[in-house]
């Protein structure tokens, strides 16, 4: 695999890593707040980004809660900006570079880990979300599970909560590489700050009925290559959609680049456990 295609996934692993074995750590919140919000977005505006949240304040929050995580997480009010320093820079850059920049500009490449070392990192979107538009949680996997039996059924991709948890972060791994590949390439990407990545701890999940239930999810599969001309597979679909997620696998699967893959998005739908993202990645 491309050197910098390798630090970047494993940056982007050491930052989960971050989040992962936080959830017994004795907490006391001098003030605690009960604040709410109506999707992850609202979140990121109201309380992240308007600073009137801070580490360890209580949240609770309308969501689509999913074993898909973003898996490069970040404020997606950036989103735009991110991508549009791909168009806007000076000198030459060859479709190598451009590929590897795109997959880290992009906002919606998706990964599943399953369960680690009896935590799981989950991805929190809005009722019927996107994944570029979400923030990163972690969980005790035996509560998970007591709440949502089915989270590691190979076909489940999410389900509407309430939760309640409590802000934190975890450093940001994989920005510095990022910085480098854009720098090298000449682009400034001035709209990552570079700072700790906001995460919820969960503490607890209240189901809605199947008359509230309805959602879904829209998002970027992939596998990484050890192809210097073409590092990366990507395809777009709803998650949700098993015909849908079925052919963007399968398009992955049968890509002319597939003996030459090294990493593979879903540990849970993986062919070998070798190739699998947190095999590779979360250890």
């Amino acid at each position: 695999m491309d050197n910098i295609v390798a630090s970047l996934l494993i940056a982007a692993g050491q930052t989960f890593i971050g989040a992962l074995g936080t959830i017994g750590a004795c907490v006391y919140n001098k003030f605690y707040k009960e604040n709410s919000f109506d999707c992850p977005l609202d979140l990121w505006h109201r309380g992240i980004n308007s600073q009137k949240l801070g580490e360890n304040d209580t949240v609770r929050l309308d969501c689509l809660i999913s074993p898909y995580v973003q898996l490069f997480p970040r404020d997606p009010f950036e989103n735009a900006k991110r991508w549009n320093t791909l168009y806007d820079f000076e000198g030459k850059i060859n479709s190598q570079q451009y590929s590897k920049l795109e997959f880290y500009a992009g906002s919606d490449d998706t990964v599943r880990t399953g369960s680690l070392n009896g935590e799981t990192l989950v991805g929190l979107y809005a009722r019927y979300g996107y994944i570029g538009e979400g923030i990163l949680g972690v969980i005790p996997t035996k509560y998970l599970l007591n709440k949502i039996p089915n989270f590691f059924k190979e076909d489940f991709f999410g389900c509407r909560v309430r939760l309640k948890g409590t802000l934190s972060h975890c450093p940001t791994q994989h920005s510095y590489i990022a910085k480098g590949m854009f720098l090298s390439a000449g682009i400034n990407l001035e709209t990552d700050n570079y700072r700790n990545i906001p995460y919820l701890k969960i503490s607890n999940i209240e189901l809605f009925n199947d008359k509230h239930a309805a959602c879904s999810l829209l998002g970027s599969p992939w596998a990484a290559t050890n192809l210097s001309k073409e590092p990366f597979i990507v395809q777009y679909g709803y998650i949700n959609n098993r015909e849908e997620l079925d052919t963007c696998n399968k398009k992955i699967l049968n890509s002319p680049q597939w003996d030459n893959v090294e990493v593979f998005y879903d540990t849970l739908r993986c062919p070998t456990k070798e190739l699998s993202f947190s095999s590779n990645f979360i250890k």
